[in-house]
């Protein structure tokens, strides 16, 4: 994969010395980017990598034998960690509350988490207490280094110290590891094998511990049936071991005592909680009624029409005319790059849409996408309709090799839809893209009126958006406020949300600098 970079990226790794150190983070920060499918590196992506290498190299805070898979021994208390006190940026790890100043880390280094966990908060209080202590009882420790060292155990360990605070208990005793163990208990016993496993994959299952063992079982048959595949192999449950690794817990984990227990499985064979894509579970203390999910949802639509990408100069600019034919060709082949797309990011979130109703009102949206089936009036057909109008030919638009600033749009889209668990794939093409479109093209019509000479229905892609997307935007809030049980499920959709208009923004920088506003 061919990487680009952005002059400010570039200039971030030149402050990096010169020689060993500068090559070995470029090679760090590309690393990154080819795992996260991008090949546009921004100052963002740079500022993760180099941060990351910072704190590794400054001591930051690590948990000893945790999560190292090394089969270290286990220390009796979780050691309390400082606040941060500077002016930087700081993300809160939303699992077990570990505080990150600068940017987030790609792991948590108290309970494992991935980057996804952590969020950007205000800085808090110098004497706020931002992990609590948790001590372990002797007999305690030496139960729990009866399971095998490495993943497990961390999870297990993970998973009763985030009971404890719950619960506000300074001390994991044997009651309270067993209280965990007949919790998980009670959702493994009703777990049956469904698929073929190998000789080698049954031995390995046996070997975990039996009051978990029904829950990995059908993780890991449901990874398969998302592989498609009809037998399991130890090869898959190492795959399933690294998708747990990054949360410390399951997709369909039951929920914790005061929340809604979930462990029977709906008829598509995914429960709900695994087809919102969640690895937590449904607080029922937050959104009780009406009143707070629509608090919740003006709240979002003030900050995404506050966003810089629904209000970026680009926008500002375009819509003011003046523009050469040149730059509104240019314009628009690239982005149509972007918009014969869309219907593949609708398509990539209809599966994993719980409820069959609220899979037909995004199926309806998906046929408008594709004109009624009706061959001239799909989108992309309209958008060749606009493009044909300014003159450009097929050749024009197929020969095109897109700017970076396009494919990194379109891959984000891709992979919050594609692989980002439903609710964040609805938020970024929901909140993030069709409520924000009317407001958008309406700009780039004014723009485009002032600049060239063209129909009123050679501008149908643009004008029917317009209108189309209001009505898609309300299917979208609609479908959403089903799904919103609280506080994870409202960050989710807010996460899809900000990833989706971070992209939004990057792309009209990129057309900014190609058109040179």
């Amino acid at each position: 994969m061919d990487m680009t970079w952005t002059d400010e990226a570039k200039n971030r790794l030149a402050r990096v010395p010169e020689g060993f150190m500068r090559n070995m983070t470029k090679t760090r920060i590309e690393g990154f980017a080819k795992e996260k499918g991008v090949n546009l590196i921004t100052l963002e992506i740079a500022e993760d990598v180099v941060g990351e290498a910072r704190k590794a190299m400054t001591g930051m805070p690590v948990l000893k034998g945790f999560n190292s898979g090394m089969g270290g021994t286990v220390k009796p208390a979780v050691a309390g960690l400082k606040p941060a006190t500077t002016t930087s940026s700081v993300y809160k790890c939303n699992l077990c509350g570990y505080v990150a100043e600068g940017s987030a880390p790609h792991r948590c280094p108290v309970c494992g988490a991935g980057r996804n966990r952590f969020e950007l908060i205000d800085k808090p209080s110098a004497d706020s207490e931002l992990v609590k202590e948790v001590k372990w009882n002797p007999d305690a420790i030496e139960r729990l280094e009866k399971i095998p060292a490495g993943f497990m155990r961390d999870m297990t360990r993970w998973r009763i110290e985030k009971m404890a605070r719950q619960k506000d208990i300074a001390a994991v005793t044997l009651d309270l590891m067993q209280e965990k163990y007949d919790y998980w208990a009670e959702g493994s016993a009703k777990v049956q094998r469904m698929l073929k496993w190998s000789k080698d994959a049954e031995e390995k299952i046996e070997r975990i511990p039996s009051f978990v063992r029904g829950m990995v079982i059908k993780e890991v048959e449901a990874l398969a049936e998302k592989k498609g595949l009809k037998e399991i192999t130890t090869k898959l449950i190492e795959e399933a071991k690294d998708v747990w690794g990054g949360s410390m817990e399951f997709h369909s984990e039951p929920v914790s005592v005061g929340e809604t227990l979930v462990v029977s499985r709906n008829r598509e064979g995914t429960s709900p909680i695994e087809a919102l894509g969640d690895r937590r579970s449904f607080p029922t203390r937050d959104f009780h009624g009406k009143t707070h999910q629509h608090e919740f949802l003006e709240q979002l639509k003030r900050d995404v029409f506050s966003h810089e990408a629904v209000n970026h100069p680009f926008l500002e600019r375009f819509s003011k005319g003046g523009l050469t034919v040149e730059q509104v060709n240019t314009f628009a082949i690239h982005y149509y790059q972007h918009a014969k797309m869309f219907s593949h990011y609708i398509a990539n979130i209809i599966p994993k849409i719980p409820h069959e109703w609220d899979r037909m009102s995004m199926v309806k949206n998906l046929m408008d996408e594709y004109g009624n089936l009706s061959p001239e009036k799909t989108h992309p057909a309209l958008f060749r309709k606009f493009l044909m109008a300014l003159g450009l030919e097929k050749k024009d638009w197929k020969k095109i090799k897109p700017i970076p600033e396009v494919t990194n749009f379109i891959d984000r889209l891709t992979m919050l839809t594609r692989y980002e668990p439903f609710l964040i794939g609805l938020g970024a093409v929901g909140p993030g893209v069709e409520w924000l479109i009317p407001a958008m093209f309406k700009k780039i019509v004014a723009g485009l009126k002032k600049s060239v000479s063209l129909e009123e229905n050679d501008l149908e892609y643009w004008t029917s958006h317009i209108i189309l997307d209001v009505e898609h935007g309300e299917a979208a809030t609609k479908i959403l406020t089903n799904y919103l049980h609280g506080k994870d499920t409202g960050d989710m959709l807010r996460k899809g949300a900000m990833k989706s208009l971070e992209a939004r923004k990057i792309l009209w920088d990129g057309f900014e600098r190609l058109l040179g506003f």
